[in-house]
């Protein structure tokens, strides 16, 4: 580190990191994985959520949230992130984006690639896509992941500024308006679906970071906006292929997240995600069913 660097050592980003991809890793779920996944984000608490949870009853079929791609996939990072301080991440975006619904146990191979650097001045932005095939590493793609990260002191490397295109709500009410609360320990319980980053669990991780103590996960928040989806669309919809949308500021596990959720064709939907407070948390969302 130079005497003209002044980024905080482990935010070191990089044009270099573009395009750099890892090894296709074996993925394997469970049953179990699908339904603790599911109990992670809020399920369990009405009758609608027996089919995220429930495979052993009669006349109920287990359903894998489309969210839960994201949680497989969260892990699998190219070498490049392994460089970085992940208590200097923000989750900033996250989209899925499903061929089929995912099955309730399986295995295949996942591979990530670093698609977008940004460069933002006092930050940077990394954007990491995971494919996910089933059965072997040329088999037929499941669907992907794209996630994207703020990586705090890592801009000032002069890379491309970017841009960010807002997806806006209707004016007019939305169609629906899902409150869900958050238990005091829900980033316990979503953190064994696998990630185990300590600035969701530990205060003496988190709060040198700027924080007043663990945060939720941003994925939790966005599998907790996957249920509603769902329950707004109703039983007669489709699969829900397609969600996307960008973390606009943290949650604290205790609180509570309301969806609002606007259905501009039966198979296509704009929503947002606010706190108890009435403040946005999760803004620009859309959504397609098949």
């Amino acid at each position: 580190m130079t005497g003209t660097d002044e980024r905080p050592i482990g935010a070191r980003v990089t044009m270099d990191m573009l395009g750099s991809t890892g090894a296709s890793e074996p993925i394997e779920w469970t049953e179990r994985d699908v339904i603790l996944y599911a109990l992670g984000v809020g399920a369990g608490s009405t009758d609608a959520d027996l089919r995220f949870t429930t495979e052993n009853s009669a006349g109920i079929e287990l359903y894998v949230l489309p969210s839960f791609l994201s949680a497989m996939t969260q892990p699998c990072k190219p070498p490049a992130f392994a460089t970085l301080d992940q208590g200097r991440f923000l989750h900033a975006e996250q989209r899925v984006e499903l061929s089929q619904d995912i099955p309730v146990s399986g295995r295949g191979f996942m591979q990530p690639q670093i698609d977008l650097v940004i460069d933002k001045g006092k930050g940077a932005i990394l954007r990491n896509v995971v494919t996910v095939r089933a059965d072997s590493v040329d088999g037929p793609i499941i669907g992907r992941t794209y996630s994207s990260v703020f990586v705090t002191g890592g801009g000032g490397f002069g890379g491309p500024r970017g841009s960010q295109p807002t997806q806006e709500t209707p004016e007019r009410a939305p169609e629906a308006r899902i409150t869900n609360p958050l238990r005091p320990d829900q980033a316990l319980l979503y953190r064994l679906s696998g990630d185990r980053n300590p600035l969701h669990s530990d205060p003496s991780f988190s709060k040198p970071r700027g924080f007043n103590g663990p945060i939720l996960h941003g994925l939790c928040t966005y599998g907790f906006a996957c249920r509603a989806l769902i329950e707004a669309a109703g039983p007669n919809a489709g699969s829900l292929r397609m969600m996307s949308g960008r973390f606009r500021k943290p949650v604290f596990p205790g609180d509570a997240l309301t969806t609002e959720i606007w259905f501009q064709t039966p198979g296509d939907a704009l929503f947002r995600v606010l706190d108890g407070s009435g403040e946005i948390v999760f803004e620009g969302g859309s959504a397609t069913f098949a």
